[in-house]
This record gives structure tokens, sequence and C-alpha cells, in this order.
């Protein structure tokens, strides 16, 4: 999406691996204007890491907000 790879800085598959284990996720892209990750939009993707499954947010909640044009356009930096 932005050119680079998640987990550009670890130099191999197996530690991003264990980096994944142990909770570490990707920073949020930064620089990339063509993104439009806003806050909102950043904290949506970070509850779909969380590690107990059951505290995620439904697919049904997040394409229905994505689909709504007023939640959507609220979560980009326009």
């Amino acid at each position: 999406m932005c050119g680079h790879h998640p987990y550009l800085e670890i130099p191999s598959d197996i530690l991003v691996v264990n980096a994944i284990m142990e909770g570490v996720r990707p920073n949020k892209p930064e620089g990339v204007k063509w993104l439009r990750f806003s806050d909102e939009l950043w904290e949506t993707v970070k509850l779909c890491w969380l590690e107990d499954r059951n505290t995620r947010p439904k697919v049904e909640d997040i394409l229905s907000s994505l689909n709504d044009p007023v939640l959507f356009l609220s979560m980009l930096k326009l």
C-alpha cells in the first residue's frame, strides 16, 4: 500500500513471526497522503489485531462502517 512491507526493519522472516507472536504490530503508515489513514481508521485496524478474538470487531460491523459514507468519510483524512 505504501511501498514498503510491514516489519521492514526486522531482518528475517522468523524474527517477524516471533515479533507477531509477541504482539508487535506494524506502525501506522506515515508520509503517504494518498492512503488517508486517519487516527480513527488506524484505531479500527488495531482493534482487528487484538489477541482475544472475542474482543475484535465483527466483520459485519467493520463493513457496515466502511459502507456508510458518513462513518467512512469521518475515518479518512481529507
